[in-house]
């Protein structure tokens, strides 16, 4: 199995924040995040729980069921406005 590399990583990561900007204000879950990206649930599971990490994005909907819905912060959405 081949590692991915930390660039593709990075980018993966900013087409993540792209899709949940452009779904903006409808928070998407974790496996509809994943199908659109190409890739596997868990993986895109770990790097969405990184970017919560830096605040990036959050959870819509804290509860205790298994499926997460996902939104970029406030700050995050608005700095995405900014660029266009």
């Amino acid at each position: 199995m081949s590692r991915i590399s930390i660039g593709k990583i990075d980018r993966i990561k900013e087409n993540i924040l792209q899709h949940l900007f452009e779904e903006s204000p409808k928070s998407l879950f974790t496996f509809e995040i994943a199908e659109a990206q190409a890739r596997d649930k868990e993986f895109v599971l770990k790097l969405l729980q990184e970017l919560e990490g830096r605040k990036l994005v959050r959870q819509a909907k804290k509860d205790f069921t298994r499926k997460r819905k996902w939104v970029l912060t406030d700050e995050a959405y608005q700095a995405y406005k900014g660029l266009l």
